[in-house]
């Protein structure tokens, strides 16, 4: 499948946030296939093609401790796409319901 810079969805992730924001990361290239770093020094620009899916318990995997959904409120400074879904379980981010 080939996307399209228009078709991509993600979030920027303030790098101050160290193993906390990698964990992040790691969650989220686990779950999601074709996932695209850019890192800016100061935050990571996390794309991932139509849909990004972030579940606490790779984060908590990757962390190595409890973690809230919350808390990523502190280290997402920004996303593209719609939030769908938000609980304390999981993020869902897409265009569109049909992707």
């Amino acid at each position: 499948m080939t996307v399209d810079q228009g078709q991509y969805v993600g979030m920027d992730l303030d790098k101050n946030g160290g193993p906390v924001v990698d964990a992040i990361v790691e969650a989220i290239q686990a779950d999601n296939p074709g996932v695209e770093l850019v890192d800016f020094n100061v935050y990571v620009k996390v794309k991932s093609p139509m849909k990004l899916l972030l579940r606490r318990e790779k984060v908590e995997e990757a962390l190595g401790r409890d973690w809230s959904m919350d808390e990523l409120h502190v280290f997402m400074s920004s996303y593209f796409g719609f939030i769908e879904e938000w609980d304390e379980d999981h993020l869902v981010i897409r265009w569109n319901r049909d992707n």
